[in-house]
């Protein structure tokens, strides 16, 4: 891989979260394939590969382990007027999100915004603080039959 930087913006503009992450494996499987003598993969999801060495036993043996999965925010639900409601996954800081672009992966991937509700329109309990992430919502601007055609719980 002598310009890293086209695969680098590959994977981390491919979706990944915890639990999630084929479409980030199956990208480095694919770098992985000339590289290694076997390639495999766990129930899991932990993907393997193995370089043989060559020379005199016993050989120094080297392992890479790293983590591809990524945090981020997985949908719950549509309410009025086709506003995704969300959670996170991972830990997401719940003060960054307001006016956060996103994309949304669902039938299709769709450019969203992370959306705080007027102060009028919370309960009083919240205040002036951060607001909580069960009351923020993703507004992708698209009619709510729109959104329900495309989006569904758990993208």
């Amino acid at each position: 891989m002598p310009d890293i930087q086209p695969f680098l913006k590959e994977l981390l503009s491919a979706p990944g979260l915890s639990g999630y992450e084929m479409p980030v494996s199956n990208i480095i499987a694919e770098k992985w394939k000339p590289l290694v003598d076997e390639l495999s993969q766990s129930k899991i999801g932990s993907l393997h590969g193995l370089r043989k060495g060559s020379g005199p036993d016993p050989r120094p043996s080297v392992m890479i382990a790293t983590h591809m999965d990524a945090i981020g925010l997985m949908v719950t639900g549509i309410a009025e007027g086709g506003f995704l409601r969300f959670t996170d996954v991972g830990g997401v800081d719940p003060r960054i999100l307001p006016g956060q672009p996103v994309t949304v992966h669902g039938r299709e991937d769709l450019p969203g915004i992370v959306a705080q509700p007027s102060g009028r329109l919370l309960p009083p309990e919240v205040g002036d603080g951060t607001v909580p992430m069960e009351h923020l919502l993703i507004d992708t601007g698209l009619p709510p039959r729109k959104v329900a055609e495309l989006v569904q719980v758990g993208d």
